[in-house]
């Protein structure tokens, strides 16, 4: 990792084991410099790291759509199908195609050995909590060189909140073929699966109550229909093929292709503006029971990415020495298909009562009776699909060029740049299924990323390094209050630090300062998207982040592994600093000595200081009056602990208690004068089982 300008953090498949990490939620929530916060309980959480949301996630090479929105379900990822995870913090436009300043998720899926092997899972937990994996690594030819590795994971669970139960999947076939000696083709088929009953559309717990004192409602609240229902699913195809030739140069050509969809069949008690174009807002709950009344929003999406990598990198000799190479192209095309629900297509209604537009109900029309005895019964949506629909597509692709440079003994230059071509559109059909002009259009052509660093090498375990590169970041489907599809985010990025690694390699530290300047950075308004349901932004331009980064993360003693991270920011230029200016992360184990090896211990610690949320549309006041002010939650310190025993050199036992002091804490606190608690404390006992 010294070689690499940046912050580079691994998380191991050791440390998913240990820390039960089951999901990329779980994988980020563990990771230093990374907070996330979440919109509603249906799998909307936002990744942020130095300032900024994380977009730019790839998976053997591949850029994919890990966001989570109502379209996508980033946030299920499942990690039972994956070796490791490398997170890169800072911009990394020269190979992505996106210069994000947040940070880049890399995720590896299990490859296929010429060993015959088998692994199964069983992991039983709180709340009804079951989950199964199972493993198998062969070898189809005597050989080898025909191979494939299938993995299969399964999960059912209740939460800590009422009516809330989620059903997650994940199936991997992966297979290798050794067409030579240096020649690999690789291919299989992936797919995941969430559904999420008990749902919510924005969050599920009111802060306040109609009178404006704190509600303090228990962290179990879940005030939704019994039919509340959200589910994502997607399936993706890839295949690779790589040849390495005899004097190092290596070729690789990808391409993948993904389907998913999204089904959303929500309703949910809370407050909203019930009255339109006019800012009145309904919904707040009297102490009494009274003034409750149904939210209710529904979706279906489809979508589709094709994805294309072409590479090649070798040594190239030069003056004398020997450098590296790199060229490549590559990129993706996305289409995203929402369906059409309304009252004027006379496809969306709730026991005959007109939606508040789209096919959306908002605080009004649908009254609770008494909300301290609803049990979520309500009648249920009618819909059905048209041919009305809109349809967004955006193709991002550019070719790239970069070198790593020897100038003398211990000093490095990594010096490179992409051109990039992007163009996002979108368009609507009417239910005749006929095709109405571009809506929006956003189109950057010939966009050049410059990439930029050194790194020197003071001993043999410690080096000094540097980098700079611009940014050019596409926002995805993200609209303004005119459903105009924002621009991308360009600016630039500059980082230093030293980073050293010691034990011959086993642990590694780094120390980063780092600096962001950007333009047409999104930022939320509070409101959400009449027809759509998802969030409407705004485009801030002159956002500066800047901060400091500390990692360690190895084997610091023999048996003794630990895995941390502090994090200083600060940011200036948006409404109000949603991140924490200080975070840590800390993981360890420790395998004890002598006769009680077979026995290996551990915890952890995730703290971060105060974070500040705006609301909408604030504390009631009365008389139609709210105080909007920004809200200060204060900062907060979750401990976790691990145990696991090495019963025989195949089966092992291990527990896990996640929140061990049970801290009440939150993952997003204004949305819509609403909050989402964080988990309680939980525990689990997994078997593992190999051969």
């Amino acid at each position: 990792m010294r070689e690499t300008p940046q912050t580079v953090t691994v998380v191991t498949r050791q440390l998913l084991d240990d820390q039960q990490i089951e999901t990329i939620d779980d994988v980020l929530a563990t990771t230093p410099g990374v907070t996330s916060y979440s919109n509603d309980n249906a799998g909307r959480t936002n990744y942020r790291a130095r300032g900024f949301e994380i977009t730019n996630y790839r998976i053997d090479g591949m850029q994919v759509d890990g966001r989570s929105s109502l379209t996508s379900g980033g946030a299920s990822t499942n990690m039972d199908l994956y070796d490791s995870v490398q997170i890169v913090r800072g911009a990394n436009g020269l190979l992505g195609g996106t210069g994000d300043p947040s940070a880049t998720i890399y995720l590896q899926r299990k490859q296929p050995t010429t060993k015959l092997g088998a692994a199964g899972m069983l992991t039983l937990g709180n709340w009804d909590k079951r989950r199964v994996m199972a493993d198998l690594n062969a070898p189809v030819t005597a050989d080898g060189t025909v191979r494939g590795r299938l993995v299969f994971s399964d999960e059912s669970t209740d939460t800590f909140r009422e009516r809330e139960h989620i059903d997650r999947r994940g199936v991997l076939a992966n297979f290798a073929v050794d067409l030579g000696p240096k020649t690999v083709l690789n291919g299989g088929v992936q797919y995941e699966r969430t559904i999420n009953k008990g749902a919510t559309w924005g969050s599920n717990v009111s802060i306040w109550f109609a009178d404006g004192t704190l509600a303090h409602l228990p962290r179990s609240t879940n005030p939704v229909t019994d039919w509340s229902i959200a589910r994502r699913k997607a399936t993706t195809a890839f295949a690779n093929l790589q040849h390495e030739w005899d004097n190092g140069w290596r070729v690789r050509l990808g391409y993948a292709r993904t389907d998913g969809s999204a089904y959303n069949n929500m309703g949910i008690a809370k407050v909203n503006n019930a009255a339109r174009n006019v800012g009145g807002f309904a919904g707040f709950w009297n102490q009494d029971g009274t003034g409750a009344y149904l939210n209710a929003f529904h979706s279906e999406a489809d979508s589709g990415r094709d994805n294309m990598d072409v590479s090649a990198n070798g040594p190239l000799h030069l003056f004398g020495r020997e450098h590296q190479l790199m060229i490549g192209i590559n990129g993706y095309w996305d289409r995203i298909t929402q369906y059409t629900f309304s009252n004027a297509l006379g496809n969306c209604s709730i026991a005959g009562v007109t939606p508040y537009s789209g096919c959306q109900y908002r605080a009004a029309g649908l009254p609770i009776d008494d909300w301290r005895s609803w049990d979520g019964s309500y009648a249920n949506f009618e819909t059905f699909r048209t041919d009305a629909r809109s349809v967004d597509k955006t193709r991002n692709i550019g070719g790239y060029v970069a070198g790593r440079f020897s100038l003398m003994d211990g000093l490095t230059a990594i010096a490179g740049g992409r051109i990039s071509d992007y163009k996002a559109h979108g368009g609507d059909y009417t239910a005749s299924n006929v095709y109405t002009a571009d809506a929006a259009v956003t189109r950057e052509k010939g966009v050049f990323t410059p990439y930029a660093g050194l790194v020197y090498d003071v001993t043999r375990e410690i080096s000094l390094y540097a980098s700079y590169t611009d940014m050019f970041t596409p926002q995805g489907n993200l609209r303004d209050e005119n459903d105009k599809l924002l621009d991308p985010v360009t600016g630039s990025s500059y980082e230093a630090g030293i980073k050293g690694a010691f034990y011959g390699g086993k642990l590694n530290t780094s120390l980063a300062f780092y600096r962001n300047k950007q333009s047409n950075v999104a930022e939320s308004t509070g409101l959400i998207h009449e027809t759509t349901g998802e969030t409407i932004y705004r485009a801030v331009s002159g956002v500066i982040s800047k901060g400091i980064d500390l990692d360690a993360s190895g084997e610091v003693l023999p048996g003794w592994n630990l895995f941390f991270g502090y994090s200083y920011l600060d940011v200036k230029g948006l409404g109000y600093q949603r991140d924490p200016h200080h975070v840590v992360r800390l993981s360890t184990s420790y395998t004890l000595p002598g006769a009680l090896d077979r026995l290996t211990i551990g915890g952890g610690i995730s703290s971060q200081s105060k974070t500040e949320w705006s609301t909408n549309p604030g504390r009631p006041l009365g008389g139609g009056q709210y105080d909007a002010a920004n809200l200060k939650v204060a900062g907060y310190t979750l401990v976790n602990l691990m145990a696991r025993y090495q019963v025989t050199d195949n089966i092992q036992i291990s527990a896990n208690v996640t929140n061990l002091t049970d801290k009440t804490y939150y993952r997003q606190y204004g949305f819509y004068d609403g909050l989402i608690y964080g988990e309680p404390r939980s525990y689990s006992v997994t078997l593992r089982a190999r051969i």
